[in-house]
């Protein structure tokens, strides 16, 4: 009796982490609602797969949302009675399911990412490169949710099992964060054309693909450093349940942009209607339009049907 005390003692520790990560959870999905009206008033016209991309990641972060708060119902409401104390132990299915859907809405917007990556660089090796990795921070997700699942313990999170698929889950979507920050700033850098207000957007476009970069790629390095520096503490939970909204937001914000790129581009009333190269492969009805010499704009550009 004493050591099952102790261990639910010892248990308690996963409280405070996942309740610091559910208020912030909390902050950023009323941010993710707010991005999402935006994006569907002034981009109805986008492309399906860009329309899938953000309604299939609003649609799973919000069941992440849903399954985080049936995971507070089980914790502090259900878990309260004495009877139930030694639930307080367990792998709970709302847990689980949580953790499935970070783990989609991760493969989800680095899809779309690494579809940014092919639009602009052409190179097939890259792209293959960066699908293995977020593919394979997909599997080994599975492989950490299938051995908690099967064990039904939250303590086998830092067995050798889950202390692997969980490594290697973090790991791959570390590198593959950083590897696409890295490849978009590359080739926006590389196809900067001189002119003052294409440089004005591809600056801004450089800088928020730095910075979303830094954002998701340091959530996912910083769980990674408190899951292995202390294997016997659950200090990461609080970052567990913020990724998903970080991801979302990181291509909201990048979707939402075109229209400040647009209004900077078309400064002046010049080239009424146009939008800048760097994002082809988010506008629907483009066409290839060649602009003479002197204009800001870079001469091979694309033009959005109205």
């Amino acid at each position: 009796m004493a050591d099952a005390e102790a261990e639910l003692v010892r248990f308690g520790d996963v409280y405070g982490p996942f309740v610091i990560g559910m208020m912030i959870g909390c902050f950023l999905f009323g941010i993710t609602i707010s991005q999402v009206v935006i994006y569907l008033r002034r981009y109805r016209q986008d492309k399906l797969f860009v329309r899938m991309g953000v309604w299939g990641s609003f649609i799973l972060d919000t069941f992440h949302f849903a399954m985080v708060a049936e995971v507070v119902h089980y914790w502090y409401i259900i878990c309260r009675r004495p009877e139930k104390h030694r639930g307080l132990l367990d792998f709970h299915w709302s847990l689980g399911a949580s953790i499935i859907a970070t783990y989609l809405i991760t493969s989800c917007v680095q899809g779309l990412y690494i579809m940014r990556v092919y639009m602009l660089s052409g190179n097939m090796k890259l792209v293959y490169f960066l699908s293995s990795l977020s593919l394979l921070q997909l599997v080994f997700g599975f492989v950490l949710w299938g051995d908690l699942t099967v064990q039904h313990l939250l303590s086998a999170v830092h067995e050798q099992m889950g202390q692997i698929g969980g490594s290697i889950e973090l790991a791959a979507t570390s590198i593959c964060d950083i590897a696409i920050s890295i490849s978009l700033w590359f080739h926006l850098h590389r196809n900067r054309s001189g002119f003052a207000r294409t440089e004005t957007v591809v600056k801004k476009l450089i800088l928020y693909t730095v910075n979303i970069g830094l954002l998701t790629s340091g959530a996912s390095s910083l769980t990674l450093i408190l899951w292995l520096a202390l294997p016997q503490n659950f200090g990461f939970i609080s970052l567990t349940l913020i990724r998903s909204k970080l991801y979302v937001n990181s291509l909201l914000v990048t979707l939402n942009y075109r229209k400040t790129a647009r209004a900077i581009l078309n400064e002046g009333g010049q080239t009424q209607g146009t939008t800048s190269r760097f994002f082809q492969d988010l506008d629907e009805n483009i066409q290839l339009h060649q602009f003479s010499k002197g204009t800001d704009i870079q001469h091979a550009e694309y033009m959005v049907d109205p």
